[in-house]
């Protein structure tokens, strides 16, 4: 058996898991919509108590861990490397992504800043939609009623680094991108 001397990512395995984080944060805005804002025990709700914040850290530190190897390993590759020729070029591209909303971060440091978190706390919005159980306003026959809020798809992040405090606000949708656009691409077979 021929054994790899290396870390083997699948980069398909890791742009699902950034699709799955993706799903999290948008079915966010749905399951608010339909559950009842003054009660989070209601099935929906509960559900989404239960499981979000494990699953989403699960998949975000994921996710930037597998990025952050595939860097590494294509780093460590002849700078004349046909895998790392083409790997550099879309780096290029995606380390411009709007990755935070206050900061200009590379994807290699967005995926530092998610592996060396102390926290993950996602942001909410007002829901300006109209809510499942406001009927009137949902079928144009009087005003809202019903004030609710889902996840923004912005998560602050906050940590040190050499005795000093940051923090970022991730922007979800711009990480799960950048994941793809990098990795969606046949560098190599081999990693």
């Amino acid at each position: 058996m021929n054994l790899p001397d290396k870390y083997v990512i699948d980069k398909n395995i890791t742009l699902q898991k950034a699709y799955n984080l993706l799903c999290l944060f948008f079915a966010n805005k749905e399951i608010a919509r339909r559950s009842d804002p003054s009660n989070n025990t209601t099935s929906l709700s509960a559900l989404e108590n239960l499981f979000f914040s494990g699953e989403a850290s699960r998949l975000l530190i994921e996710v930037a861990i597998a990025i952050r190897v595939v860097d590494d390993q294509i780093k460590m590759l002849p700078m004349n490397d046909p895998a790392r020729i083409q790997y550099n070029k879309r780096k290029a591209i995606v380390d411009n992504y709007d990755y935070a909303l206050f900061d200009e971060l590379t994807l290699r440091e967005i995926c530092n800043k998610i592996i060396h978190s102390n926290t993950m706390e996602p942001h909410t919005t007002e829901g300006i939609e109209a809510h499942e159980f406001d009927l009137a306003f949902k079928h144009g026959d009087g005003n809202k009623e019903i004030n609710w809020k889902h996840l923004n798809g912005y998560v602050r992040l906050t940590g040190e680094h050499r005795q000093i405090e940051w923090f970022v606000l991730l922007n979800i949708e711009a990480f799960v991108l950048g994941a793809y656009d990098l990795l969606n691409n046949d560098y190599s077979t081999s990693f």
